[in-house]
């Protein structure tokens, strides 16, 4: 009888009711859960009328069914329950009351259909719900309140009624205007408010029920009753009015039948669904879609001629998508010709928000693939140190929900620092370094992390320590935001107090004049007498100020005698004429000279980072291992401000601190140091010369002597970088050298080859990748410098690569890539290879002509463009 249902309802929690069309019986579906819909078995449920019970079943089922009723209701069910207490028990057989014998049942679950036990036939039973205004008034006189019985009517032969009676339907009635007009009421029910919807029996359509006989029910609702799926009922109670087959339906169904049935409601149920939602293809989907903008009013550096500070209105919209994923527009509006134009950018393409280095304005730089490739980004200014931050917040919080990023960067990702000391960090996906078609790196995402420092360094396993302006060695420690990036885009521990020292520089100029000596009267066509080191821009004691207000004066001016090129006892360097190369003595030629004056400031910030104790610091590196435990040692090495070359002892992931400081020897100061995946340590001494370090291990972290490499012809060095193989170097004159004949019987390697030029700082990863801050890069309007480059087409046979790929810039200061251990599939790396060489020998044609054969590896810049003053620059 699976599925022989007359109507089936579904409850709060999803179960099943249901009337059998056979036995008209109340059923419960049993087993109904989250993961069986469609539940186990059918069970019939002891569901007798009121009228079939005592007087204490009839007012329990009404107070039960949590039905509200009128005053007058309240009453007689108070007169019910008092009678109550001269009941029988449950276990007595049922006494039916003679003046309830009649009454339909009231806010019960279910309505019946009488069943016939007189002579009448059966098919009058079927007569339901009579309207009340088609009703004849003798036929719907209202019982008294004596307690005559409303079955008088009975009297009334079958011949007095109409043979076809039209079809019955349920109605609204307001029971309050029947009670109110006598002639019309069909029924002694009470009063009930008005939102109440009943449905009527026929007085004479209601029979009473043998002994042995259950209820015939025609409907059920279970929408007011909660059941929990794994809870004990008790309603299963077998009656003895119910026939075997009642008990249980599914006692005579197999398992084919039930699997069949479920397959076909199933199918039922999926070509309803594609009907339904063919119907309603064309609606938007139900998805609630919130907008939030937020506006305010910067300035903007235009973009055309002549460039200037603009007054605009920008607008910041964020909406979520049909997706569920948030995303932000930026409005620019502002007048061109007494005309209302805007630009408009979408965060998502935004690839990093960074704060320009402007003494005269509160300003910042909106970068986007395209605006990197032209390097001229969108600058904004407020008004306040205040506003700007709280817009740069805001609109880096954006584009990580745009992107999804969140949380502190991984082992993997890419560190750098502005020329301005900001932090900045990006994850590397895997088509950056290992894809067939490489992602530009223009189009890396960078997030800045707070705090404030000159140079980091990182490896795969998640340790990173920085040195600040003043030399002060900070670690990691895990967090994420600080500084101007607080709430939910900062983590809330792992944030620590951080002061950074810095010194801003003048210069005084001076010639030499034949009467008076060196005075500040200068040529026409000479520098400022007081400037900043390219003598283009004035700068004087009284107007100098410091870098930003973030910023504070610590002391007074004074003359700097630490300078390239050494100074006299007066702090003069001289040099024939401006500018030249300088050096500290007077000759006869020498007709200029200047000195630096400095000046201490100091900043005072947060973010997740720890000082190191108690040794100031110069230069440091981490060993760029791919794999190790936890408790490994890993290898750190330093060098001090003050030239002396050290290793860290203790340092481990659980403890990136580490211990102490192990001081190797050296016969002259050193300035920077870099050491391999295989522990070999490379150096670089003050006066340019290079060294590498023998014996180095796990065993002996500090190996045995130092061997003397001779540097590039006429050239000398500043700064070295190893990886797993490749040793690549950068001279003071901004070359960069990579090491050949490097092999595991002779480290030391044989020569140096020139890879390119305008290089200011290069980084060498654990798979050999090499990136650089670069100088002179050709934008749209001008050369930018401190522009971060990738070098493509990186492999064993091509270890010096083949082209540059330019990325964010300019005013980038220190790039390190040490932590990307991301192994290239080796086809990848093949076709990448070929398609590199192809375009690459393309371009040389192009070039040249096909007369000659320029370097290929060359930063080709027009020298004789000069730096646009108005680009993000150092």
């Amino acid at each position: 009888m699976v599925g022989e249902m007359m109507m089936v309802n579904v409850g709060l929690n999803d179960q099943v009711w249901g009337i059998g069309s056979e036995d008209r019986a109340v059923y419960f579906r049993q087993g109904v859960t989250p993961s069986e819909l469609s539940g186990k078995t059918w069970k019939a449920i002891v569901s007798a009328r009121d009228s079939d019970r005592s007087q204490t079943g009839s007012s329990t089922s009404l107070l039960s069914a949590g039905c509200f009723f009128s005053d007058d209701v309240r009453e007689q069910m108070n007169l019910i329950a008092q009678s109550d207490t001269d009941t029988s028990s449950d276990t007595e057989s049922l006494q039916v009351h003679p003046d309830l014998a009649d009454m339909p049942l009231l806010g019960a679950p279910a309505s019946v259909n009488g069943n016939n036990v007189g002579s009448q036939p059966a098919e009058a039973s079927a007569n339901v719900a009579v309207a009340p205004q088609d009703s004849a008034p003798e036929e719907a006189s209202p019982a008294s309140g004596s307690g005559e019985k409303a079955g008088a009517e009975k009297s009334e032969s079958p011949a007095d009624q109409d043979p076809h009676p039209a079809e019955l339907q349920w109605t609204n009635i307001d029971l309050k205007e029947a009670h109110k007009k006598p002639p019309f009421s069909t029924s002694p029910f009470p009063e009930t408010p008005i939102q109440s919807s009943l449905g009527m029996f026929s007085v004479g359509d209601e029979e009473h029920y043998g002994a042995d006989e259950h209820p015939l029910w025609a409907w059920v609702s279970g929408g007011g009753c909660l059941v929990d799926s794994h809870s004990s009922l008790k309603w299963f109670t077998l009656q003895s009015g119910l026939l075997c087959s009642v008990q249980s339906l599914s006692l005579s169904i197999s398992p084919a039948q039930t699997a069949a049935w479920r397959k076909q409601i199933f199918q039922q149920l999926s070509e309803r669904t594609k009907r339904e939602l063919e119907n309603f293809r064309h609606y938007e989907q139900a998805i609630e879609q919130s907008v939030w903008v937020k506006t305010g009013t910067l300035q903007w550096w235009r973009s055309w001629k002549p460039h200037k500070w603009t007054d605009v209105r920008v607008a910041l919209e964020q909406f979520t998508g049909n997706d569920g994923m948030r995303d932000s527009i930026l409005f620019i509006y502002y007048l061109h010709h007494e005309e209302k134009k805007y630009i408009h950018v979408f965060l998502n393409e935004v690839t990093i928000l960074v704060e320009v280095l402007n003494d005269a304005k509160h300003s910042f730089a909106l970068y986007t693939p395209e605006k990197t490739k032209q390097r001229w980004p969108i600058r904004l200014a407020a008004a306040t140190e205040q506003e700007m931050h709280d817009w740069l917040a805001l609109l880096s919080m954006s584009c990580c929900e745009s992107r999804r990023i969140q949380g502190p960067p991984s082992h993997q990702a890419i560190w750098s620092v502005t020329c301005k000391g900001d932090v900045f960090v990006s994850e590397p996906g895997p088509e950056l370094e290992a894809a067939p078609h490489l992602m530009p790196c223009d189009q890396m995402f960078w997030r800045q992390i707070g705090g404030h420092l000159r140079l980091i360094e990182c490896n795969s396993h998640g340790i990173v320590w920085g040195i600040g302006y003043d030399h002060t060695a900070w670690v990691y420690t895990g967090g994420y935001g600080g500084g101007f990036i607080q709430g939910l885009a900062s983590s809330a521990d792992n944030i620590y107090m951080q002061s950074d020292v810095k010194c801003v520089y003048i210069y005084e100029n001076q010639r030499w004049n034949p009467v008076t000596g060196y005075s500040s009267r200068g040529l026409p066509t000479d520098r400022y007498m007081w400037s900043d080191a390219s003598g283009l821009q004035e700068c004087t004691k009284v107007n100098t100020k410091p870098p930003s207000p973030q910023w504070s004066w610590v002391s007074d001016w004074y003359i700097d005698f630490n300078i390239s090129g050494g100074t006299d006892r007066e702090g003069w360097q001289y040099a024939a004429d401006f500018p030249a190369s300088y050096h500290g003595h007077k000759t006869m030629k020498d007709f200029v000279r200047r000195r630096r004056w400095a000046r201490k400031c100091k900043i005072i910030t947060n973010g997740p980072w720890l000082e190191v104790p108690p040794i100031t610091l110069w230069d440091i590196t981490i060993i760029p291992s791919s794999a190790a435990d936890q408790e490994e040692l890993i290898a750190l090495w330093a060098v001090s401000d003050k030239g002396d070359v050290l290793c860290r002892l203790g340092v481990t992931q659980q403890n990136p601190a580490g211990t102490s400081w192990l001081h190797v020897g050296t016969d002259q100061p050193f300035m920077s140091v870099s050491i391999g995946a295989f522990h070999q340590v490379w150096a670089v001494a003050r006066d340019g010369s290079t060294f590498y370090r023998g014996s180095v291990s796990p065993k002996k972290p500090a190996g045995d002597c130092w061997y003397h490499i001779p540097s590039p012809p006429k050239q000398k060095l500043k700064q070295v970088s190893v990886g797993r193989t490749s040793v690549l170097a950068v001279d003071k004159n901004g070359n960069l050298w990579y090491r050949q004949g490097i092999t595991p019987s002779y480290p030391q390697g044989s020569q140096w080859d020139h890879v390119s030029n305008n290089i200011r700082k290069v980084s060498v990863g654990p798979l050999d990748q090499v990136w650089v801050i670069a100088d002179k890069v050709q934008g749209s309007h001008s050369l930018s410098c401190g522009t971060v480059c990738h070098r493509t087409g990186v492999q064993p046979l091509e270890p010096k690569g083949i082209s540059w790929d330019y990325g964010i810039g300019g005013g980038w200061e220190h790039i390190t890539v040490r932590g990307n251990a991301t192994e290239a599939p080796k086809a990848a790396l093949h076709e990448t290879s070929e398609e590199h060489s192809a375009k690459s020998a393309h371009l040389e044609d192009g070039e040249n002509g096909g007369k000659g054969n320029h370097s290929k590896t060359t930063l080709m810049v027009n020298e004789g463009q000069e730096l646009d003053r108005n680009t993000v620059n150092c």
